[in-house]
């Protein structure tokens, strides 16, 4: 889906920690090691409905057996061998993983576990030869007396022939005590042998077998004679019993290699339990839900949280993010202030995928929609330096290469601040080229600018659609809440400003920027400001709106309507497609582009708004300019030709003249949007050398329309 650098980028090594702090054993960390996050749609839905499972048990407080979680991998390939033998210590951790895996069956197979039975299905519950190493060997890692009948006999007989050696050992140290040629008054052992501490110079007083001496040389360690037919009869009782010991393991071993590979799957069983319980604690801590699942490549994301923030910081602390993407809308372009958010934005989207397919729930709200993708392309770049821009870029090309051959149906692609790294021109037309091939292969795209004109393609495009993150204005503070829809500013100008920046360089920098790059600006403030306003009209509650709704009634000169059943005002609708209006109190004017029953479409500039009916007001009629003379007219046939490709676009402006000139029409507007100006460009030239065309007119209101008179 995705590899593992991409992953990095995206912020999933922080969840990776975490996964690691909640593991309990070795066998998780392997699995941990190996997860990757699944493509099928069918898999994605079993692996979180196992950890949403979980989850809930975790949050119920219901005991899970996960105590023993031992890698006994180690011990199975040393069994394997026909006639291997274990220690009594390897055996009794074989046990305890049978025990375990038994616990974990039964505790999973319980009635409220739901699919977590399926988990623990392959297990095998190996009682029996978890019952034969019991019997052989205890706790602590030793064989038992009752592991068979020979071995019980050994250690009685052993026992008694030790205490009988060391009885008449002390009544020999006492003696010797008396004497006054004893060292010690314990009797110790040298060399597996029990003997008695003699004065160097009263060795001779003891006939019997030295064994060893003091560093010093001052105390001899000496066996009596005739204690020596007793020693050896220890010793021979010792050989026995460590023989018998020996066939004991090799004989349970054997147990063992029976049961290897059953042994082995229920180890893998383990580990994943131990990664899945790992994954349960991890949402909880994020508040991570299951959310809904799309089989098609789409998201929905709905008061959404970045994981790693959420690990890393309060996550009261966190603002949320609600971002739509997918069916019509292929590509967004997210823009906005430096260390506004726009790349965290970006990362979160990835992420949370990421994570789902992991089976990992997210902290987004239940109602999101997650689609399936089956490849997650990233290109984030590293900050640039001087000396790194040639080869920053280079890499970034290449970058951009990869995903232009993966670009399709299914796969995400996230750029951030595309086209940077080279001049801004070429890069800002590179990168527009780039979303295009994008948008046309199928793909998803989100990608985060600076470029302008990437907000202009944004706006006028099919499938692509501006986003940006807000600014509060006052403070110069980023309030890191996304916006769909709304193209960002970077507030260079406005930062500025409130840092006493030089009025004069400030001016000549409005001026360098050109006419329409300030309105567009400006016009964007305009709609914050706006929706500001609405936001907070909606934030009223109804009593309070049907209040200010009716004191402002007789001022508006408007009829309302009601009609039965309906609660809302209706207001007349007396706006036309074409028309020119302002909204509010504003001075902005905005052309109709469609009317509903509530509500218009109207454009100003490169920007559309759908703007409730009561808040537009209509302007008496168009101001043309004709070789600097301003004139009134009145619009008689349009077409629309933003979005097409300059020869297109030409074809279309031929056959509107034509009709024109057919139908006896005055004139004629072609729409033409301002983006770089090349379309105007060209449609002025064609109408320009066309002899039926007598004057060439731009709307003043509106630099993206060409007004032609044909008569």
């Amino acid at each position: 889906m995705l590899s593992d650098s991409a992953a990095e980028k995206l912020g999933f090594g922080t969840v990776r920690e975490a996964l690691t702090e909640a593991l309990i054993s070795p066998l998780g960390t392997e699995k941990l090691a190996s997860m990757r996050p699944v493509i099928d749609p069918d898999a994605r839905k079993i692996a979180l409905a196992h950890t949403d499972a979980l989850q809930r048990v975790v949050l119920r407080g219901d005991p899970i057996p996960l105590e023993d979680f031992l890698d006994v991998h180690r011990y199975l390939v040393q069994a394997r061998p026909s006639g291997a033998m274990l220690s009594a210590a390897s055996l009794d951790q074989v046990r305890r993983v049978c025990r375990t895996s038994r616990l974990i069956h039964a505790c999973f197979r319980k009635e409220g576990y739901g699919t977590l039975a399926k988990v623990v299905s392959p297990i095998s519950v190996l009682r029996e030869l978890e019952e034969s190493i019991a019997q052989a060997v205890d706790p602590n890692g030793a064989v038992r007396e009752s592991a068979s009948g020979e071995l019980r006999r050994i250690r009685r007989r052993l026992r008694q022939r030790r205490q009988a050696l060391r009885e008449k050992l002390r009544t020999l140290l006492g003696e010797a005590v008396r004497q006054g040629y004893a060292a010690e008054s314990q009797l110790t052992v040298r060399a597996g042998r029990m003997v008695i501490p003699l004065r160097a110079e009263a060795k001779r007083k003891m006939r019997g077998f030295v064994h060893d001496s003091s560093a010093t040389g001052q105390t001899v360690y000496l066996e009596p004679a005739v204690c020596l037919d007793m020693g050896n009869e220890v010793r021979i009782l010792e050989a026995q019993e460590q023989r018998e010991i020996e066939r004991i393991l090799r004989e349970v071993t054997g147990y063992v290699r029976d049961d290897i590979d059953a042994i082995e799957c229920n180890l893998d069983v383990l580990g994943t339990i131990d990664l899945l319980h790992a994954k349960a604690l991890l949402s909880v801590r994020l508040a991570g839900v299951v959310p809904k699942l799309s089989d098609e490549p789409t998201l929905d994301i709905r008061d959404g949280k970045n994981p790693t923030l959420s690990l890393r910081e309060k996550a009261g602390a966190i603002i949320p993010l609600t971002l739509s993407i997918g069916g019509e809308v292929r590509t967004l372009v997210i823009t906005g202030p430096n260390a506004g958010g726009k790349t965290v934005a970006m990362k979160t989207c990835g992420l949370l995928l990421v994570m789902l397919g992991c089976g990992i729930p997210i902290p987004v709200h239940p109602e999101s929609v997650f689609g399936c993708f089956k490849k997650i392309l990233v290109e984030i770049g590293d900050e640039q330096s001087i000396e790194q821009d040639l080869s920053t870029f280079s890499a970034r090309i290449s970058g951009l290469q990869k995903m232009c051959n993966a670009a399709a149906e299914g796969t995400l692609l996230l750029v951030d601040e595309i086209g940077t790294g080279t001049d801004p021109a070429e890069g800002a037309a590179l990168a527009q080229a780039v979303l295009e091939y994008f948008t046309d292969s199928g793909a998803l795209t989100i990608v985060t600018t600076h470029h302008g004109t990437l907000k202009v393609y944004a706006h006028e495009s099919a499938g692509t659609v501006n986003g940006s993150m807000d600014f509060d204005e006052r403070t110069l503070q980023p309030t890191f809440h996304f916006r769909q829809g709304l193209p960002g500013s970077s507030f260079a100008f406005r930062i500025a400003d409130q840092m006493n920046f030089s009025s004069r360089v400030l001016a000549r920098a409005r001026q360098i920027m050109g006419k329409q790059g300030v309105r567009l600006e400006s016009l964007m403030a305009s709609y914050r400001e706006l929706n500001a306003k609405l936001e907070a009209r909606l934030s009223v509650p109804a009593i309070e709106q049907k209040t200010a709704i009716d004191h402002a009634s007789p001022k508006s000169g408007r009829k309302v309507h009601r009609k039965p059943g309906k609660a809302a005002p209706l207001p007349d609708s007396k706006f036309a497609v074409g028309q020119q209006v302002v909204i509010d109190a504003g001075y902005t004017p905005c052309e109709i582009i469609s009317v509903e029953e509530r509500y218009a479409l109207v454009s100003a500039g490169n920007m559309r708004m759908r703007v409730a009916l009561d808040r537009i007001r209509p302007i008496d009629a168009p101001r043309l300019r004709q070789k600097g003379t301003v004139r009134m007219s009145t619009l008689q046939a349009r077409i629309d030709v933003r979005g097409l490709r300059v020869q297109e676009a030409l074809a279309e402006v031929e056959k509107l003249v034509d009709q024109g000139m057919s139908a006896n029409l005055p004139s004629v507007e072609i729409v033409h949007g301002v983006g770089t100006g090349a379309l105007r460009s060209a449609i002025h030239e064609f109408l320009e050398a066309a002899e039926v065309v007598k004057e060439i007119e731009c709307l003043d209101v509106n630099p993206g329309v060409t007004k032609a008179r044909i008569t």
